[in-house]
């Protein structure tokens, strides 16, 4: 009889007697294979999760909470040969209308046509700006168990011209509400899952027509996200990108000014930004600084004017200042003189809002010498002076002044109306630019403008100076590798395979110390045969030999077997991580894989 006949043959008359072991070695097979199974199907799911979420894109240009030129897209796409897709990305609630069902943190998307080229799978959807078609996701569709054709609410916070805490920022973030018409469920392949957030949880998300947005948010013609397709790499990018930028890029607009016959570059955010400001200063030495502010009251004596504007500049920009104007005095024009009955050498004390410790607002107050009292005529009372305070430029009487601060408006008197009929914003008061940066210094920076001695007809070799002496990055404007660091992201920083073999460490010990207990009570049990073996002559060796490969019999047996029961246990472990995320409030959806080296490896350990 031969070896193969003999195991063959005692295999089969003892079957019952090893079934115990081979059920040992299918659960040990079934849960290290499982472990690794679940390890590849976690990677394989981050993969196809950072896959989705970023499409086609290679590179993506963010703005922070800024926003630069929709056509951007298109000069940065012709200069570096790429394909480009402007975005307007902001957040918000979605309702359904008809059921009432809510959905928070909602991501909200203004697309134009060409952002549906970069999904997965290309496809082509246009929504009109003129009609209430909207598209969702699956994601929300699923959440408000909306379909085509439903009415869908959504609330949004319209951004302050700047940060939510500056001291004069505009009203409040007001809540805007736009109503849409689903027109479309955007499945995952369509870039229905496109989110710059590396989480599992995929978003929910509602695509407007770019125009409605930007209509919404008050930013006509503005993108916030630029979408890439590029091949060149990112160091070549951005070399077109700074080439590509222009002043409106950084949130600055240079403008003519007739009366003091020179140039005003200005912020729209209010406040140049510091770094941005340093950096024209020195490419164009010629610039002065003005800081303008609303003084919440001018104070002499027992007399008082509120709520005025006040301007810090210098000399070269406002001629008719004294040379030697201090850092602690004043000239005031002669309205405001007569409204306090103010001479020179008078102590004036100003008060006005600024933020304090922990953003909280604050009125503080200074106080300065009358030097000079000038009249109320040409660059003295030149409007320019003070830029579009959002809530104060735009209204028709100061009683209607709503920029946000807590302002007493009972205190506007018939005097203070004419002034704003008749002269608007002219600043009533002036003082050093020192002492400007000294009371008026915001986070945001401390000058409202700068004004350029230039001629007006070489406006573009001016623009020219200061383009080149700024970078894109000092606006925000930061471009990354979209796909790079969404494969970064996804690659787990875990081993989740090593993670799955610790947790079931345990319970593969368990099942081989069990396979080895019952596959010893079998030999125990036949013993008399081994005996019988031996007398007949066998050599001990050889019997050794062939009782040790029953039991790598049953192992084989026992690792095949556990590769499917693996694929149903791993299944079950990616269905309860599933119900785990969903619990967290969303939706994660992890897809089975396993890859040929870890059944290889899983069968060396194994076996």
């Amino acid at each position: 009889m031969t070896a193969a006949r003999y195991i063959r043959r005692s295999l089969l008359h003892y079957r019952f007697a090893y079934f115990g072991v081979l059920a040992g070695a299918v659960l040990g097979a079934t849960v290290l294979f499982g472990a690794l199974f679940a390890g590849d199907s976690v990677k394989t799911s981050l993969r196809l999760i950072a896959e989705k979420r970023t499409g086609r894109a290679t590179h993506v240009l963010t703005s922070g909470d800024r926003f630069f030129r929709q056509a951007l897209a298109d000069d940065l796409g012709a200069a570096a040969g790429a394909r480009t897709a402007p975005l307007l990305l902001a957040r918000g609630t979605a309702v359904h209308a008809a059921t009432q069902a809510r959905a928070n943190q909602v991501q909200l998307v203004g697309v134009t046509p060409a952002f549906w080229e970069f999904g997965p799978a290309p496809a082509r959807l246009e929504l009109d700006p003129a009609s209430p078609g909207v598209a969702i996701n699956d994601t929300l569709a699923r959440r408000l168990h909306l379909a085509v054709g439903d009415t869908l609410i959504v609330r949004l916070h319209k951004p302050g011209i700047l940060a939510g805490n500056a001291p004069i920022a505009g009203a409040d973030s007001k809540l805007q509400t736009l109503r849409g018409t689903v027109a479309r469920v955007v499945d995952d392949a369509s870039f229905g899952r496109f989110s710059l957030e590396a989480t599992q949880l995929p978003p929910a998300t509602v695509f407007f027509p770019i125009e409605r947005l930007q209509e919404s948010l008050a930013q006509p013609g503005r993108a916030n996200l630029l979408l890439l397709a590029a091949a060149e790499s990112g160091a070549d990018l951005s070399r077109h990108l700074a080439a590509a930028v222009r002043l409106a890029d950084y949130g600055l607009e240079l403008k003519w000014l007739e009366m003091p016959r020179a140039f005003e570059l200005a912020a729209a955010r209010i406040f140049l930004d510091p770094e941005l400001a340093a950096a024209v200063q020195a490419a164009v030495p010629a610039a002065q600084p003005v800081t303008s502010y609303l003084v919440n009251e001018f104070r002499v004596r027992d007399r008082t004017t509120p709520y005025s504007i006040g301007t810090a500049t210098t000399p070269d920009a406002a001629p008719f200042l004294p040379p030697d104007l201090g850092p602690r005095e004043i000239v005031l024009n002669d309205w405001l003189a007569g409204d306090l009955q103010a001479r020179p050498g008078d102590e004036v004390r100003l008060t006005y809002f600024q933020v304090g410790a922990g953003g909280a607002l604050a009125e503080q107050g200074a106080a300065f010498r009358v030097r000079a009292i000038v009249p109320l005529r040409d660059l003295a009372a030149d409007r320019a002076w003070m830029p579009a305070f959002p809530g104060i430029t735009d209204t028709s009487s100061p009683k209607n002044w709503d920029p946000g601060l807590p302002l007493d408006l009972k205190k506007i008197r018939e005097q203070d109306e004419r002034y704003w009929d008749d002269h608007r914003g002219a600043p009533k008061a002036f003082l050093s630019a020192a002492a400007g940066r000294e009371i008026w210094s915001t986070r945001w920076g401390s000058l409202t403008a700068l004004r350029i001695p230039f001629e007006r007809a070489r406006e573009a070799e001016l623009t020219a100076t200061i383009l080149r002496t700024l970078r894109p990055e000092m606006n925000q404007l930061l471009l990354r590798s979209f796909r790079a660091a969404a494969s970064d992201s996804a690659a787990p920083t875990v081993d989740f395979a090593g993670l799955f073999l610790g947790m079931s460490f345990f319970l593969i010990l368990a099942a081989l110390g069990l396979v080895a207990m019952l596959f010893q009570f079998v030999l125990l049990q036949r013993n008399r045969e081994d005996a019988l073996l031996g007398a007949v002559g066998l050599p001990a060796p050889k019997l050794l030999r062939w009782r040790l490969a029953e039991g790598a019999a049953l192992l084989v047996v026992g690792c095949a077997a556990g590769l499917p029961l693996a694929s149903l246990y791993t299944r079950g472990i990616l269905r309860f991580l599933e119900t785990i995320w969903s619990g967290t409030g969303g939706s994660a959806t992890f897809v089975f894989a396993a890859q040929p080296a870890s059944v290889g490896a899983g069968a060396v350990v194994f076996l």
